[in-house]
């Protein structure tokens, strides 16, 4: 009788790891979304909040929108890509977040100012029509005082 105990709950716990990695935001598919930029991974009521913008942005037709006249304003803009110091899903793999660092440069048309400088991000992932898309992202200069 012990035996079948012990046999079943080892079933049981490789059973319930499978079912804890059934949902589309994992911590590889986290991982692999954030090494690429694709605008396709927002969701359609993504939050952005970031020194770019006078006041957060919500939905993603707003941030196509929002995103435009920021890329006319500046020049020879480099930003690499986001490097996650960590990245923590929930078991049913729902929802994710992550947050690290990127570094970002570019120059500004108008005042021919070049900036760079390092910025720290938290990014929250959201299962949206079998996808993991970015729900919420918040970036701030480290520097900023």
């Amino acid at each position: 009788m012990r035996n079948s105990i012990k046999v079943f709950l080892f079933v049981a716990c490789f059973a319930l790891t499978g079912l804890a990695q059934s949902g589309p935001c994992t911590e590889p598919t986290v991982r692999a979304q954030a090494a690429k930029e694709d605008p396709n991974a927002f969701s359609d009521d993504v939050y952005l909040f970031s020194g770019a913008f006078k006041k957060p942005i919500v939905g993603k037709a707003a941030l196509e929108k929002a995103q435009g006249p920021i890329e006319a304003q500046r020049k020879n803009e480099k930003q690499t890509p986001e490097k996650p110091d960590r990245i923590v899903a929930t078991a049913s793999g729902d929802m994710a977040y992550e947050y690290g660092t990127t570094h970002v440069a570019f120059d500004e048309k108008k005042s021919g100012q070049h900036r760079d400088f390092t910025a720290a991000y938290l990014r929250v992932w959201k299962s949206e029509g079998g996808a993991c898309k970015i729900a919420a992202v918040m970036f701030e200069p480290e520097d900023q005082k």
